[in-house]
């Protein structure tokens, strides 16, 4: 009679945990480095989806309900992945930004370009500047472009409609910062390697040409305006609708051409990324940092 209550006592705990659920959530990327996230992430006692450039829709019966908590979703993903879109996001919510314009004049822009004629569209240009695909990464799709001639023959078999242009800025440092709507929870500071100084596309910043120096390093040459800095970052990555993603900035060096400290050092959001690659010490700190985002979501 007692193995008999035993085994029943057994069932009714199984019944329960069961029905109380305990889930690891769900990671939608196809980024490599993201793989450990899949087995390393606590598990939860509810659904959860996060995604990492993702945007596969999920048609199970627990997200038709509603019943799954979702970080960064698929139009959120789709306004950071398309330059246009990120640029109109930033524009709206006064995020400080480069200078940007179009060829077309149905878009919201910071200059006033709205020339269809391709040789007026040129003869406008102040240069230089960065002509930019709506999409691709690592710098891929990205020209800096010096000259009026240099235009007329990069403009050679493109359509235009498919770039952004955006004013070049020369600032020559460029900070990473990981951000939420709660703030920055991880930084890293992207140095040119020496050998890439002389480098002609040395004007752009990414894992090939670069090393990533973190916070409590010297060189990391925090600026002066790191709040201010962080409060951009933040507000880039919510114009978007994310709930997390990386930010890249330029900023300017903390004293002046004559060696005089500035009081505030001048910059400019890039862009978001809402898959950046992880380290290991980028992943440990998103494994914190996405469960308690998680947990705060469900207990809204």
């Amino acid at each position: 009679m007692g193995t008999i209550i035993k085994k029943a006592k057994t069932q009714t705990t199984i019944k329960t945990v069961l029905k109380k659920g305990i889930y690891r959530p769900m990671i939608r990327s196809r980024h490599p480095s993201h793989a450990p996230l899949r087995q390393s992430m606590e598990k939860l006692p509810f659904r959860s989806v996060i995604r990492l450039g993702s945007l596969t829709e999920l048609n199970d019966v627990a997200s038709k309900n509603g019943n799954r908590v979702e970080l960064n979703s698929p139009e959120a993903i789709k306004n950071s992945s398309c330059k246009l879109k990120m640029k109109q996001c930033f524009t709206k919510e006064e995020v400080k930004t480069a200078e940007w314009f179009t060829s077309h004049n149905n878009s919201k822009t910071t200059f006033d370009i709205f020339n269809t004629d391709k040789q007026l569209f040129i003869d406008d240009v102040q240069y230089p500047i960065v002509a930019k695909a709506h999409f691709g990464s690592r710098g891929k799709g990205n020209t800096l472009i010096k000259s009026k001639e240099q235009f007329e023959r990069w403009m050679d078999n493109k359509i235009l409609s498919n770039y952004i242009f955006e004013k070049y800025c020369n600032f020559n440092k460029e900070y990473r910062l990981h951000v939420t709507k709660n703030g920055c929870f991880y930084t890293c500071r992207k140095m040119l390697k020496q050998e890439f100084k002389d480098h002609p596309n040395s004007w752009q910043r990414h894992d090939d040409n670069c090393v990533w120096i973190l916070e409590e390093n010297e060189n990391f040459d925090k600026p002066v305006n790191w709040n201010e800095i962080i409060e951009h970052c933040v507000k880039a990555v919510t114009s978007c609708g994310l709930d997390f993603g990386a930010c890249d900035l330029r900023v300017q060096n903390n004293v002046d051409g004559d060696g005089k400290k500035r009081h505030a050092c001048d910059f400019i959001v890039v862009e978001i990324n809402s898959a950046p690659s992880f380290g290991a010490v980028t992943l440990e700190k998103y494994k914190t940092e996405l469960k308690n985002l998680l947990i705060e979501k469900h207990n809204v």
